[in-house]
């Protein structure tokens, strides 16, 4: 009896200190789909140019998706990667339309990521569009605030 009663506490044990190794590593890597609100401003004067919300799957292989609640534009691809304690870098791309559906630019995102909590980042940015024969049209900066969803981690 002595002995399961210890076995029962020994498996509790180590399923805790599982538990929070896992709740650590989380706390330290961009892992999981991120609920993400996207405020676009002017470079220079600082002028709102758009709000987006979107959702960022950071993927544990160093890529990353996303799709943004705007049919103006097309789901994100790219790279990211960790440049310091709990500080990230991401580039990814996406084309952007017309209302008609036709092709508008090709834009590219440069995004500096920084953990604030576990679950909640925070990010700077600049994303610039390129027309179709990959001219600079136009440079906007970007400010990320975002969650990670619950149960979204790899």
């Amino acid at each position: 009896m002595k002995s399961s009663f210890f076995r029962i506490c020994s498996i509790l044990a180590i399923s805790l200190v599982v538990s929070l190794q896992t709740l650590q590593a989380q706390q330290k890597t961009l892992d999981g789909v991120w609920d993400v609100t996207v405020t676009v401003t002017n470079c220079d004067t600082g002028a709102l140019i758009r709000t987006v919300r979107s959702l960022q799957a950071f993927h544990h292989d160093g890529s990353v998706t996303e799709t943004a609640n705007t049919a103006a534009r097309g789901i994100s691809e790219g790279v990211w990667a960790p440049v310091g304690e709990q500080n990230f870098t991401a580039s990814y791309w996406f084309f952007r339309y017309q209302p008609d559906g036709a092709f508008a630019s090709f834009a590219k995102i440069t995004d500096n990521i920084h953990l604030v909590a576990a679950g909640e980042l925070t990010s700077t940015g600049v994303v610039q569009d390129f027309d179709a024969n990959g001219t600079l049209i136009s440079t906007g900066c970007f400010v990320h605030a975002a969650y990670r969803l619950a149960g979204s981690e790899e």
